[in-house]
């Protein structure tokens, strides 16, 4: 929806096509944008029309964002080559086979290496991510890109909800994500237990998911469920983390860690996995946070422990020491990456 957006408001003329048009964002206004319904169950289903759609409109470049829709580009590209198609690596490739896409774990890496071998240009997500595509796929360097996940500053409010307060009242050690083995939560609570042994400390994890309840379970397990709050979902993770004193990724692996960079722009101080693939790129190294071992939770509360220790310089300055690092994850510095990109590919296509 954002680069459709933004590509259209530089001129550009987007149709923005989907398998199905089902989901909350569907009547969201999109000036410019030509949307496009191929009635489709879903993504993986769709080649078909998605094959009309391409000999039919014949664009001069087609764009897929996410890992089931890169694989129906990819038969796009194939098909019909007169179409230079771009494909968007959004999550890590090699990976724990727990969290591992089902089509990978079914039919591993060479149908869609042999389908990206065949587009105009991979673009990862990250860095990591992007060197996946030469690694794991055998895509040509030359036709690979790293673009960041653009990030829009928060202009809602910075009022956490009225019952949360109470979370608050003790320092907190805060985490996002999606309740689900990817976010390794279960480590971060026992790291958390760890710590709590000579703390008074909350521990509060904003998200829903399938393991809730198997969350709850282990808190209580390692005796820390009176500590450990699950509040589901909020709108404004913003306001949450400029109240924390650490923010803390726990996951096994990203395509890149939008939950870190809402972090960097609070001013939150920060420990995370060094996971592939995401964070060492948005904390440029360890520089703006503490990067530990995957799934390492001695090591994790370690790292609890040393910030803990250390003197708290407070979000604000936190903020303003990271202001310039953060200008790579603005939406005009990304839509023009990409504005560049869709150009070059169409320049190169066309000869």
């Amino acid at each position: 929806m954002f680069l459709a957006r933004t590509l259209a408001e530089k001129g550009l003329r987007v149709d923005l096509v989907v398998a199905r048009k089902i989901g909350d964002l569907i009547d969201e206004p999109l000036p410019g944008v030509n949307k496009v319904d191929l009635g489709a169950m879903n993504e993986m289903l769709a080649a078909p029309a998605w094959i009309r759609y391409l000999r039919r409109a014949r664009p001069r470049c087609a764009m897929s964002m996410i890992h089931s829709a890169n694989l129906i580009s990819g038969i796009g590209a194939v098909v019909v080559p007169e179409v230079p198609v771009i494909v968007n690596l959004r999550i890590a490739a090699q990976t724990h086979p727990t969290v591992q896409w089902w089509f990978r774990s079914w039919f591993g890496f060479k149908p869609e290496g042999h389908l990206y071998q065949r587009v105009a240009r991979v673009v990862g997500l990250s860095r990591g991510v992007a060197s996946e595509a030469v690694e794991v796929f055998g895509v040509d360097p030359t036709r690979t890109r790293a673009i960041l996940n653009p990030w829009q500053a928060w202009s809602g409010s910075l009022d956490i909800a009225s019952e949360h307060e109470r979370l608050f009242a003790k320092p907190v050690v805060l985490g996002i994500g999606r309740l689900a083995p990817q976010k390794h939560f279960s480590m971060l609570l026992e790291a958390f237990s760890k710590v709590a042994e000579s703390r008074d400390l909350h521990l509060v994890v904003l998200g829903q998911g399938p393991e809730r309840d198997i969350l709850m379970e282990r808190a209580k397990a390692l005796g820390i469920s009176d500590r450990v709050f699950f509040p589901g979902f909020v709108p404004n993770p913003q306001a949450y983390l400029r109240r924390a004193r650490i923010f803390a990724f726990s996951s096994r692996n990203e395509g890149f860690g939008m939950a870190l960079v809402e972090a960097m722009s609070a001013g939150t101080a920060i420990v995370s996995t060094d996971c592939p693939h995401g964070p060492s790129e948005v904390l440029d190294d360890g520089r703006f946070g503490q990067l530990v071992p995957v799934g390492d939770a001695s090591a994790f509360a370690a790292a609890l422990e040393s910030e803990l220790d250390s003197p708290d310089v407070g979000h604000a300055a936190r903020r303003e020491a990271r202001a310039e690092w953060m200008k790579q994850f603005e939406p005009e510095y990304v839509t023009r990456q990409y504005f560049d990109l869709i150009r070059e590919v169409i320049a190169e296509h066309e000869g």
